[in-house]
């Protein structure tokens, strides 16, 4: 007799979805930024500080709204918290077309278009998709988070051309009103729960009684439902600080790479086309580096991973510093691309690793804070340093070494077993 096929279990349907979400969210909002960087300052006659400063303001704004973000979503679930911020975000791309001085660009694009993002993104996103898996938690994340590598890839060199071909206000217009076409159908898909669709995490059989004590068959399987911390006992755990040391030190080298990569690159002669594809180029690399350290981060110890992904992100921003010919400009592609793109998937999958469920976006919303911080400082200080020194050595320097710092934040991180360490 033979058995009927086994459907697909809907959690990867949501995986899709959300990978679909975050490639069109971060490649428009956050990786195309630096394509509109030049043509806003060329219109204005803005200095490159007070350009990135609507970067930095977001940072601010988001490290404000994670936390409120985080209780709405732990309470009321994530999918309606997506439809809304797609709506909010859509709005804030159409709105970009009127913006005529400095503070409308800080208001629309650092305050509306970032709350629109933050609810639509990577914070419902990851909770939804801890909710959905538990041993396969970095696989499913590492699968999601390739969208927004891809969205990288396409959105900005895309950018590029809309610009070349409408100008950037246009440019804005037509990606609002994609990103309504593509997000808000997708957004209907998510559930914020198996239990939702009648089905268990995994999409398990449900266990019999006895089978509840069973422990699992290896300790990277176990830490995947480690202890379900309060967001009170994350706070007082040394994990939590020094998770949030080594995010805060990355961010700042994302932040500034993503900022001011496109104008470096122009500055050093590439036209904006190809310092564009350059930038769309790190991201695309970056999925090498999501599906590969997604499927490591169920293999082995995470902190480990961490430390070499976080040693790329500093070597890349090194060669950044001195890239002036195509090779050199590959080689940073690679390093930072595979670097950067190896710590999406594992962020959330050791956050549930040390943390657990209960609280997971409480937690994250109060990591957010700190780790914006970053996002907030970074771009401005490189632009204030190249505007007195007329260069971005300086800057990608210091960058550097402060990326490298966050090798050692994951080096004194307590070994599996040892999460109840406080401070």
């Amino acid at each position: 007799m033979e058995l009927p096929p086994k459907k697909i279990f809907y959690g990867w349907w949501i995986v899709l979805a959300t990978s679909i979400i975050c490639g069109l969210g971060f490649g428009t909002w956050l990786y195309s930024f630096g394509v509109f960087f030049k043509p806003m300052m060329a219109e204005f006659g803005w200095s490159r500080a007070m350009t990135a400063g609507a970067y930095s303001l977001r940072s601010i704004q988001g490290g404000i709204a994670s936390p409120i973000l985080g209780w709405v979503i732990d309470k009321y679930g994530a999918r309606g918290v997506m439809i809304g911020g797609a709506i909010v975000s859509g709005l804030g791309f159409v709105l970009m077309y009127f913006v005529n001085s400095l503070w409308s660009f800080y208001l629309i694009n650092g305050v509306i278009l970032s709350v629109g993002m933050g609810a639509t993104l990577y914070l419902p996103g990851f909770t939804v998709i801890a909710n959905w898996f538990s041993r396969r938690l970095s696989l499913a994340i590492s699968l999601m988070s390739v969208g927004a590598g891809v969205g990288g890839l396409v959105c900005a060199p895309a950018s590029a051309l809309l610009i070349s071909r409408f100008g950037w206000r246009m440019a804005f217009v037509v990606t609002g009103l994609v990103f309504w076409a593509v997000v808000l159908p997708l957004a209907l898909v998510v559930r914020n729960t198996p239990a939702e669709k009648g089905l268990q995490m995994d999409g398990d059989e449900p266990a019999p009684a006895k089978s509840l004590m069973v422990e699992p068959k290896d300790s990277f399987q176990a830490s995947a439902t480690g202890p379900d911390f309060t967001l009170k006992q994350a706070l007082l755990s040394l994990p939590f600080w020094l998770l949030v040391g080594g995010f805060f030190f990355q961010n700042l080298a994302q932040s500034v790479v993503i900022v001011h990569a496109v104008p470096a690159l122009t500055d050093a002669g590439l036209p904006l086309s190809l310092a564009a594809f350059g930038l769309g180029l790190v991201m695309g690399v970056s999925i090498v580096g999501r599906l590969l350290f997604g499927y490591l981060g169920d293999r082995m110890e995470k902190r480990t991973l961490f430390m070499i992904c976080y040693a790329m992100v500093s070597a890349g921003t090194l060669v950044l510093m001195v890239a002036r010919t195509l090779p050199v400009t590959f080689l940073f592609i690679i390093l930072f691309g595979i670097g950067f793109g190896g710590t999406i998937p594992l962020d959330p999958a050791i956050r549930a690793e040390y943390f657990g469920r209960a609280a997971f976006a409480k937690i994250q919303g109060f990591m957010s804070p700190l780790i914006m911080l970053s996002g907030a400082v970074g771009p401005v200080l490189a632009g204030y340093i190249f505007d007195i020194s007329g260069s971005y050595r300086s800057s990608f320097f210091i960058t550097a070494l402060i990326a490298f710092a966050a090798v050692g934040c994951s080096f004194f991180l307590p070994r599996q077993g040892g999460t109840k360490a406080t401070l």
